[in-house]
Order: structure tokens, then C-alpha cells, then sequence
């Protein structure tokens, strides 16, 4: 069966949104029949195989292996790209979905423009009206546009993922996807760079599904090491553009340390891992980065430039827990629960310079059903904070709620907080940064990397003190 195109699905428990997934690609202007698919069951445990055989045993052209093991997604498509037969191959996640004339349409601009990999627009679903914006990893184009290297268009590099690109077979050899979290990085970046021609399409024909309920708290230490194993091969490939990337990632993991209370010793293996991950990061890599984004938000250039100088101890205490300034934002932020919980897309946040006593007012019109509201009086330091006008029913504070203030010795203090407000939330709170001195004794009590200040070696390695 001669087939234009090969898709690659990875499956893993996906039988909520399985069915949608599939109904689209048959469903596909080119014709099934055009198609190639293949699905990698990667020993699911739910229906997801029971689906699949039902399309399978419909349509000749469906090709399905299992997994004995769980593989991992990228461990499941480099054993389906072995498998395809047709001249071009594309990806497509289980819970996403993609518009009727997805691959008609690429396919007709990669005959037209002889090219060898193709990039479509894509936007985040989420069952709402809800459009999420445009992010540092979602380069859209507003035009169609050829170019004959990534360098030509050098934001280009960050579009990492596999699902909204569809790749000549001379490509093929670079799709060899990693393990780990971030499975896709190696692969799709490879792809990126040997690439004889691209084609960015304006049109937007991949829907990538997001799960509301997911909150920034998740991130993990396992995140911020298998981010490390990323960077350490994307450094393999000695690439200008790709320093860009890695840039993007080692912002990235400063950030996740600096903004999550993990355990000490976590995030002392995670720098020390990142110490190893590494080349020595180039300034000028890090100012071309800065041109082309002026205005992102978690930009370290000094962090980056001096990971090589302290070992992950003393730079943890340098640029985390004794930094004066601000690692995040100098913001405040109300989360609203409508019955889903707390999550950034139900996030209003104020930029203010804080003081002793500080009068915020939260618009909150755009809310129709008010359970729960979070309030989050400052991102990146350590903080003592009261509420004064609203009663306080939690908070993520090293004290009781009783006490007259909160102490807060993570870099994400939070209450949650009682109001009746309507259209406006007025919130009076005091505030006090914690100054060294008590930073010092709180983590001497915790005997991490801040105790025995009064050891000789220690009061050499912290003389920034």
C-alpha cells in the first residue's frame, strides 16, 4: 500500500480523549486511505487497546505495536519511525487533535516548495473559549513563509516540538528521540538545523490539549535533572542557534530552584547537575538572547555566567537564599477557583513596588462562579506578611495563621483567603522582607548548606556575605 504519509502516535492510558484523536485523522481531506498510521500501546492499562484494535480492524492501513514494557513516548516513536513506509511522517499526541485538512494542505506546500520539513501553527485547547497566548516555544507566523536554514529565522529553534511539523524521509536519520521528560528536545532540533528548506504555514492545524486542572506546582527536581540530560546533549551539537535553546533552558532550571521550597539537598544535586550539564555559558550567546528577547521575564545573565565559579552549595547560597532582589517578579497575584482549583489561566496579577503597608484592587468581573481565592502577596523572597481587611482560612507560612504575622521561607508564600467580593477585591497587607540575619538562623535550625556560618571554610566560601 503506497501511502503519502506516516503519522506516529505514542499511547499511554489515553482512552478519554483517544477516540477524538483518531476520528480526526480519519477524517482527513487526504483520505485514510493516503495515510499511514502507526501506534505504539505502550502497555496501557485502561481501554486505550481496545480502541485501537477497533480501528485497527477498520482500517487496513493502521499499524498498531505493543510495548511488553512501559518504553516512554520517545523510546515508542523510534520504534514506529522504523516501521514507516511512506515518503514523509509527522506526530501526533493521543489527547491532541488536528483540523480536517491538516495534512492536505502541508503536504500540497511541500510539493510546491520542494522542501524537506514543514512547521503549522497550533493553538493550546483546553474545552473553553479560552486562547492561551503565544509563548516563547510557540513561534506562530502571521505569514507563510520559506527559508532555507533556522538561522534565517533564528526564534525558530525553540518550536521543540515534535507534533507540528511534518519531516521529508532525508530527515529521518536525525529523529532519534531521548529519554526522559523532555524526549523531544534532541530530535526535533537535529531535525531543525540539517534541514535543506523549512516552510512555516500560518495556518493552525494542530490543537494541543491542556489539562486545567495541572498548577505550576508541579515541576519537580526529576523535571529540572532530565532538563539537564537535555542541555547536555543539545550542547553536543556545537550550534550557535542552539546555544539560543540552551540558554532558554538553564534560565529554566535557575528559575525552578530559585521559585520551588524543594529540599536543600535537591537543589544542591540539580545545580551541581547543571554544573556538569554544561560548556561554559558564552556572554555573547546569552546577549544574542537577550536582543531577541528583551522582554523575558527570567533572565539570569550574571547566574549563567557564573555557575562555573561556585561549587552548588555556596551558589545556591549566593543566588538564592542571600540575593536581596527579587528572583521572579516584584508582582502580586490573585488565583480565582471556580470550581477547578487554582491554575494560571484563572491568574490576575499587579505589578507593584512593595512596602511596609501595601492597598491592592483585584478586578475580578471576568468571574462568574467564585469558590476559592488564593493570594499570593509576593513571588521570589522571603517575606513576614498580614492581611489586615479579609480573614485568612490558610497559608503555606512557616507559622500559624494566628500568629500576627506569617512567615514565609519559601519564594511562593500564598493564603487563602475568605471575601465576598464581587467585581473588585481590595486586599490591605503589611509586608516585611527577612532580613539575612534571620534567613541565616532559620536554615542553621534546618542544618543545611547556612549552618556552621562560623566555620572558617564556610565564612571564606560565603565572604559575599
Amino acid at each position: 500500500m503506497n501511502t503519502q504519509l506516516s503519522v506516529i502516535m505514542p499511547v499511554y492510558n489515553g482512552e478519554k480523549y483517544l477516540r477524538q484523536c483518531l476520528d480526526s485523522i480519519v477524517s482527513q481531506s487526504i483520505g485514510i486511505e493516503n495515510i499511514e498510521v502507526i501506534i505504539v500501546n505502550d502497555n496501557s492499562n485502561d481501554a486505550s487497546l481496545d480502541i485501537i484494535s477497533e480501528y485497527s480492524s477498520k482500517y487496513p492501513n493502521f499499524k498498531v505495536i505493543s510495548n511488553e514494557n512501559q518504553l516512554g513516548a520517545g523510546k515508542s516513536r523510534n520504534k514506529a519511525i522504523l516501521e514507516v513506509n511512506s515518503p514523509y511522517l509527522t506526530f501526533i499526541d493521543c489527547d491532541d487533535f488536528i483540523s480536517q485538512n491538516a495534512y492536505e494542505d502541508s503536504l500540497l506546500k511541500i510539493k510546491e516548495n520542494d522542501v524537506d520539513l514543514l512547521v503549522y501553527n497550533w493553538e493550546t485547547f483546553t474545552g473553553t473559549d479560552y486562547v492561551e497566548p503565544i509563548n516563547i516555544h510557540q513561534p506562530n507566523t502571521s505569514d507563510n513563509m520559506l527559508i532555507s536554514s533556522v538561522d534565517e529565522n533564528p526564534k525558530l529553534i525553540f518550536s521543540t516540538a515534535s507534533w507540528n511539523k511534518i519531516y521529508h524521509k532525508s530527515l529521518f536519520k536525525y529523529l532519534k528521540f531521548s529519554d526522559g521528560l523532555y524526549d523531544d528536545n534532541l530530535a526535533v532540533v537535529s531535525a531543525l538545523i540539517n534541514a535543506r528548506k523549512i516552510y512555516l504555514s500560518k495556518d493552525c492545524v494542530y490543537y494541543y490539549r491542556k489539562n486545567l486542572d495541572s498548577t505550576t506546582e508541579n515541576i519537580t527536581p526529576k523535571h529540572a535533572l532530565s532538563l539537564c540530560d537535555s542541555i547536555r546533549q543539545l550542547d553536543s551539537l556545537n550550534n550557535t542557534t542552539v546555544n539560543l535553546l540552551n540558554v532558554k533552558f538553564i534560565n529554566d532550571v535557575l528559575f525552578w530552584v530559585y521559585f520551588y521550597d524543594w529540599a536543600i539537598d535537591d537543589e544542591i544535586s540539580v545545580i551541581n547537575y547543571l554544573k556538569n550539564s554544561i560548556a561554559k555559558v558564552n556572554s555573547s550567546d546569552l546577549d544574542y538572547f537577550r536582543d531577541l528577547f528583551p522582554d523575558y521575564e527570567a533572565f539570569y545573565r550574571q547566574d549563567c555566567l557564573d555557575l562555573d565559579k561556585y561549587d552548588g552549595e555556596t551558589f545556591l547560597a549566593k543566588y538564592k537564599y542571600f540575593n536581596r532582589l527579587s528572583k521572579v517578579k516584584s508582582q502580586a497575584s490573585i488565583y480565582v477557583d471556580e470550581g477547578n482549583g487554582f491554575n494560571e489561566d484563572s491568574k490576575i496579577s499587579v505589578q507593584y513596588v512593595p512596602h511596609d503597608n501595601n492597598n491592592l484592587t483585584f478586578d475580578l468581573s471576568r468571574f462568574s462562579n467564585i469558590v476559592n481565592l488564593r493570594f499570593d502577596p509576593l513571588e521570589g523572597s522571603f517575606i513576614k506578611s498580614k492581611i489586615n481587611n479579609l480573614r485568612v482560612l490558610d497559608a503555606n507560612s512557616d507559622n500559624s495563621i494566628d500568629d500576627e504575622y506569617q512567615i514565609f521561607m519559601n519564594l511562593d508564600p500564598n493564603y487563602i483567603i475568605a471575601s465576598d467580593a464581587d467585581s473588585t477585591l481590595t486586599i490591605d497587607f503589611d509586608l516585611e522582607f527577612i532580613s539575612n540575619n534571620e534567613i541565616a538562623g532559620f536554615f542553621a535550625e534546618k542544618n543545611n548548606i547556612i549552618n556552621e556560618l562560623n566555620n572558617k571554610s564556610k565564612q571564606k566560601r560565603f565572604k559575599f556575605l
